[in-house]
């Protein structure tokens, strides 16, 4: 019975255990980026808030400082207005004065809201996107000089 049995030869076994140790290492490592790809959308994500709330800030300061500004036109009209109509009299001084007023209020919004830094969107992604492609460029090369 020994005679007509039939083992695998040593060679076939060998390979077919590397070909399985290979598809648990590229399972593994699919695994793990997958994992990695999922951890950089939630830290892009958690970015993307934080640049939309910065950037909502911005705009609410720059749209007061558009109101504050046509509102400041629309009384320099009223005061041409005026002074076309009488050359001298209260009136002119009173609107000059909260033009005057409403005119600085508006400047000193725009000068805010202008000076603001501008904040880069997605820093922390960048800079881990970066590090991950100094990671696989010094694999890649290990890879190369052992070949």
């Amino acid at each position: 019975m020994s005679f007509f049995s039939f083992r695998k030869p040593k060679i076939v076994t060998t390979l077919q255990e590397q070909g399985g140790a290979l598809a648990v290492d590229v399972r593994r490592s699919l695994s793990l980026a997958f994992s990695h790809a999922g951890l950089l959308l939630k830290l892009l994500r958690i970015e993307g808030a934080e640049y939309l709330s910065q950037q909502t800030r911005r705009a609410a300061w720059l749209a007061a400082a558009g109101v504050f500004l046509f509102v400041s036109y629309l009384l320099l009209l009223a005061l041409l207005c005026v002074f076309m109509q009488e050359f001298v009299g209260s009136w002119p001084a009173a609107i000059g004065i909260v033009l005057a007023a409403n005119l600085l209020v508006g400047v000193l919004l725009l000068i805010v809201a202008l000076r603001a830094k501008p904040v880069p969107f997605a820093e922390m992604t960048r800079e881990e996107l970066k590090k991950d492609l100094e990671c696989l460029k010094i694999l890649l090369d290990k890879e190369n000089t052992e070949s």
